[in-house]
């Protein structure tokens, strides 16, 4: 009875997965179709918009991005469960990754005036075994989470250092912090904490969840403290190539 019953779960479990899969292919097609448009529009390449109409604009082409967003987010999640999500590690230049990141998110920092400090202990450091485009989308993440919950005039502070065969990096906001009753939820899917929607309600929940997968997957850890209304430090290491 209970081998039945599992394998009813592990089924369902199937199909929700290849549901989530084809329906995130079916709509990866259309995005990227009003992404293509929305940007030839942008450029007045179909004649000229006033400053009403580039405002409007502006805000469909956000929107349509944080849709893309979602439905990545959902094929990553998909790979994941199906155990495909298998990384082809490579030397990485750490210090260099998460140089480009504070770049691209250089108009976010601006605009929310945040006092953001980059220390590496000593350089060049030892490259890391990874992924380089998963590892940049699960420090992104760090990133972007420590950007978004971190109220104007706050700081933002990254840490790279060697420590035996690895790489710890530290990743501290001035923030709204995580509850310490959901603490142990965080690299659930889905998970979003209650405190956090006056800063940041767009979210799909599944960020820390696929940072933690690519992480571990590297063959590193990661881990964190927080405080509510203090902030949060996440920590993580990948080893030396």
């Amino acid at each position: 009875m209970a081998k039945d019953q599992d394998k009813k779960k592990g089924n369902i479990g199937s199909i929700q997965s290849d549901f989530i899969t084809l329906t995130s292919h079916q709509l990866r097609t259309p995005l990227s179709g009003m992404k293509w448009l929305l940007e030839l529009m942008q450029k007045s390449s179909v004649g000229n918009l006033n400053k009403k109409q580039k405002k409007l604009l502006s805000k469909i082409y956000q929107s349509n991005e944080r849709m893309i967003a979602l439905v990545n987010d959902l094929l990553e999640v998909s790979r994941i469960e199906s155990g495909e999500a298998k990384l082809y590690l490579q030397p990485t230049d750490l210090a260099s990754v998460v140089r480009g990141l504070i770049r691209e998110k250089a108009d976010e920092i601006k605009k929310k005036r945040l006092d953001v400090e980059f220390a590496v202990e000593r350089e060049p450091l030892p490259l890391v075994k990874t992924e380089l485009n998963k590892i940049r989308q699960a420090i992104g993440n760090l990133i972007s989470n420590a950007i978004a919950y971190t109220p104007e005039g706050g700081e933002l502070k990254i840490d790279l250092k060697q420590q035996d065969h690895e790489i710890l990096g530290k990743i501290s906001d001035t923030g709204a912090g995580i509850p310490k009753d959901q603490q142990k939820s965080v690299f659930n899917k889905f998970y979003r904490g209650s405190n956090i929607l006056k800063f940041e309600t767009n979210g799909t929940g599944l960020g820390l969840y696929i940072t933690k997968a690519f992480i571990e997957a590297s063959g590193g850890r990661i881990w964190f403290k927080s405080q509510e209304n203090k902030g949060t430090t996440f920590y993580f290491t990948l080893p030396i190539a």
